[in-house]
């Protein structure tokens, strides 16, 4: 008797799970944000926890871990549309996978947003921006060595806003960084094969 109140139980928290990932990707796609997973169960119980459906209101309350794994196994289909979703720092948001076609990832990168905004480079970025490109793929983790152990991240970020660095989630699942098409516009270069040509240690491209 006891058999068929738990496979009940199953369905509704895979369907709950599948309730949840819709409604964040949704979410991140049309905010743009970044939200932690205690945020976006907080989200999920202000829009679910009143939903006269029993199987909508399990999104509701789905643990931590639930939602995580909810969202991880989105991946599979999302990577058919060149999505992903990243989980870095406790942070959830939505991004593309790595893209490889040159002229789509300098087209992107020339229509993002804050690339109006790049402005000049300064002396911290180039070290940052050297590091990437010469030891790249690279992760936070290995840019933190080289630099002594000190937290660079908002210098990352900050490149990348600017379209000279771009993410992507390598094979052991940490988020890894690149150097992009524009980076190589922006100093000239016509590969990476010249990388040995670029200005380092805080002076100024020509």
């Amino acid at each position: 008797m006891s058999a068929v109140p738990s496979k009940n139980k199953r369905a509704r928290t895979a369907s709950a799970a599948v309730t949840a990932a819709r409604t964040v990707v949704q979410i991140l796609t049309v905010t743009g944000r970044r939200f932690t997973l205690d945020g976006l169960r907080e989200k999920l119980r202000e829009f679910y926890a009143e939903e006269g459906r029993v199987e909508i209101r399990a999104a509701a309350s789905l643990s931590a871990v639930q939602l995580l794994s909810a969202l991880l196994e989105l991946n599979e289909t999302l990577a058919a549309a060149g999505l992903q979703i990243r989980v870095v720092n406790g942070l959830v948001s939505l991004g593309t996978t790595r893209i490889e076609e040159p002229r789509l990832s300098e087209y992107l990168a020339r229509e993002t947003p804050s690339q109006g905004a790049a402005g000049d480079i300064t002396p911290s970025m180039m070290e940052i921006l050297a590091c990437i490109a010469f030891k790249q793929p690279v992760s936070h983790a290995e840019i933190e060595r080289v630099f002594g152990g000190v937290d660079k991240r908002a210098l990352v970020v900050r490149l990348r806003e600017m379209g000279l660095v771009e993410d992507f989630a390598g094979p052991d699942g940490r988020l890894q960084f690149a150097t992009t098409a524009l980076f190589l516009e922006r100093f000239s270069l016509t590969s990476l094969d010249e990388l040995r040509t670029l200005p380092q240690h805080g002076q100024e491209p020509s």
